[in-house]
């Protein structure tokens, strides 16, 4: 998983934040708060550290099977909840060049693994194993290597007029422009007969730009992003490499192109309808056909310490301070559902599993689903959310002090001093919310701490790097753990509405950059629906209405407006599809269809406002 918030925060601010109290709190959430500590944090933290859980492994039934007993323990109804998937893992890899001694030639290997770091023996420990893409295709290809930038269009445009011939040879591709699916599936588009990727140096993250780890948290060069591309969708072999191995491959690269052949050898092997675990604990309210879920994933790539064992560590204080206030005889008016999703790393397969089991009681009595994935990778707080929930994440950050300082100063302070300020992003891709909002419609938020994380993917995402770099002290997975408690006893309480009118700037900005791009395309029927909807959302919103009738209208609502294309979040999914299409046509066509959508919902609205 990924997600990228792009913000800057000085020190100084930080000094300069004025002391004020917290928003007031009701007794049960102070308990709650109160009960939330760092200590036990880190202690999940070790045991996640302990050995490697990349989907299906035996360490991954082992963290399956230790979550559920933390839940169970919490008070929890807690269960496995087993589903089968295929799971793609590497059988051979070989990357190595035609190299010249003495008048002979000689093919020498590259070194795949990640290059050992003496202050941290965890991140080459021995079930690290040799990174790969899962999902990559099969083959042994022996080629020049192309250098293709980041893989855009723009790169491949460049190439070109270079008169470079991508066909039939190897391209070596920069991670971070986009979703590494669709750059494979743009460099199998072109003709590549292979494709290898790394981390430039150069790029946000890397060692040029700051301190590599262990002494900052920038990218080591010997390290390696491990990471699925699109199960089924690519056909060329591809790897991951060092940056290392890949400024080795560039010292041969003239004019674009390798002046001598490599050869690129993947073979993967496929485990077909192996059995993968969600982790499923309920604490049961007064009203059990409605429930909140609350979600993290449980999976890794090696470690995860931090992807996405901050989630797992969250969540699992929360189950524990929730569970303790239950045992007192405090009972929600909804259900608080807390999931350890399996198989995120290969592509969400947990949660979109989840959702399919669960699709009938989510569709009609979801509330809201909050994720926590990455959540403590640096000190900048940043938060998203689908508009119907984006009204509550303020005054949460006004009621849970800021972990950086003194306990009577919110967070909020120090979220609205950093240059973008407390503004709340939308929804985008690359975590388990998606099966929630993009396919049920669920409204969803996710909150955290982010920076910059080097080792994202790479084995040295273990208990040193998290301990020293990502949150020293394990503060901040405190403070999102209060986040998620407030928001999780908020909701189930049934005293948070959904909000409508949020939408309208959004819808109106996503209108904004279609047209923009649309090369002349009439949009106004969507403009014209916009504004009918908004004189709804604003009645309800003011008036209040049926919340029961509400959760349906919201999921709707939200599957008409939120969709995703890779990493990206795409707004009126419909007409970017149609668009995409350039059929004028189609176009018309689904802006009417997406009008038509918007009006019948407004009506929904109107008729529940008047219950």
């Amino acid at each position: 998983m990924v997600r990228l918030f792009a913000a800057l925060l000085s020190a100084s601010l930080l000094l300069s934040m004025p002391v004020a109290a917290r928003a007031a709190l009701t007794t049960d959430e102070q308990y709650v708060l109160d009960a939330l500590t760092a200590s036990r944090a880190l202690q999940d933290a070790q045991r996640i550290n302990a050995e490697s859980h990349y989907a299906s492994t035996p360490g991954d039934y082992h963290l399956a099977t230790w979550m559920r007993e933390q839940l169970a323990d919490a008070g929890f109804n807690a269960t496995l909840e087993t589903f089968t998937h295929d799971v793609p893992f590497s059988r051979e890899l070989v990357l190595s060049s035609l190299v010249e001694s003495k008048k002979k030639q000689a093919w020498r290997n590259f070194v795949l693994g990640e290059t050992p770091i003496p202050q941290d023996h965890d991140g080459t420990r021995p079930d690290a194993g040799v990174p790969f893409n899962a999902w990559s295709g099969n083959g042994e290809v022996i080629a020049n290597i192309v250098d293709a930038g980041h893989g855009m269009p723009a790169d491949y445009a460049s190439l070109a007029a270079r008169h470079v011939d991508v066909r039939t040879r190897i391209v070596l591709v920069r991670y971070g422009r986009e979703f590494r699916g669709l750059l494979a599936k743009r460099a199998q588009a072109h003709g590549a007969k292979g494709v290898i990727f790394f981390n430039d140096p150069n790029d946000p993250g890397g060692s040029m730009r700051g301190p590599a780890y262990p002494d900052g948290p920038y990218r080591p060069n010997g390290s390696v992003q491990r990471g699925a591309l699109e199960e089924g969708q690519i056909s060329i072999p591809t790897l991951p490499i060092t940056a290392t191995n890949a400024q080795r491959i560039l010292q041969t690269v003239r004019n674009g192109i390798s002046d001598r052949p490599y050869r690129l050898k993947v073979l993967m092997y496929v485990h077909h309808n192996v059995a993968l675990w969600n982790t499923v604990g309920i604490l049961p309210g007064k009203d059990p056909t409605h429930e909140i879920v609350l979600g993290a994933h449980r999976d890794a790539w090696v470690y995860g310490v931090t992807d996405n064992g901050s989630g797992v560590s969250i969540l699992l204080d929360v189950a524990r301070a929730l569970g303790a206030l239950y045992k007192t005889g405090w009972r929600p008016q909804y259900s608080i559902v807390i999931a350890g999703f399996d198989g995120e790393e290969i592509g969400e397969v947990g949660s979109q599993a989840y959702v399919r089991e669960h699709f009938g009681a989510l569709s009609s009595g979801c509330l809201a689903y909050i994720n926590e994935d990455e959540a403590t990778t640096g000190q900048l707080f940043a938060a998203s959310a689908a508009a119907a929930l984006e009204p509550m994440i303020v005054p949460l950050t006004q009621s849970v002090s800021d972990p950086s300082g003194e306990s009577n100063v919110p967070l909020y302070y120090r979220w609205k001093r950093q240059p973008r300020g407390a503004s709340v992003a939308g929804p985008g891709g690359g975590s388990d919310f998606e099966a929630f909002l993009y396919d049920a419609g669920i409204p969803v938020m996710d909150f955290g701490f982010y920076g910059t994380f080097g080792v994202y993917h790479s084995g040295f995402d273990d208990l040193p790097y998290a301990m020293q770099q990502a949150d020293p002290g394990f503060n901040n997975h405190r403070g999102v753990a209060r986040l998620v408690a407030l928001a999780a006893l908020r909701i189930a309480s049934g005293r948070v509405g959904y909000a409508f009118s949020p939408y309208v700037s959004r819808m109106n900005a996503a209108v904004d950059a279609l047209s923009s791009s649309s090369g002349g395309e009439d949009l106004s029927a969507v403009r014209a629906a916009i504004a009918r909807f908004s004189v709804k959302a604003a009645a309800i919103d003011h008036r209040g209405g049926d919340g029961n009738a509400e959760i349906v209208i919201v999921h709707r609502l939200n599957k008409l407006f939120y969709g995703r294309n890779g990493y990206a979040p795409v707004a009126f999914p419909e007409i970017s599809t149609a668009l995409a299409s350039r059929n004028k046509a189609e176009v018309s066509a689904a802006t009417g269809r997406v009008a038509h959508e918007l009006d019948e919902i407004g009506a929904s609205l109107a008729n529940a406002t008047r219950r």
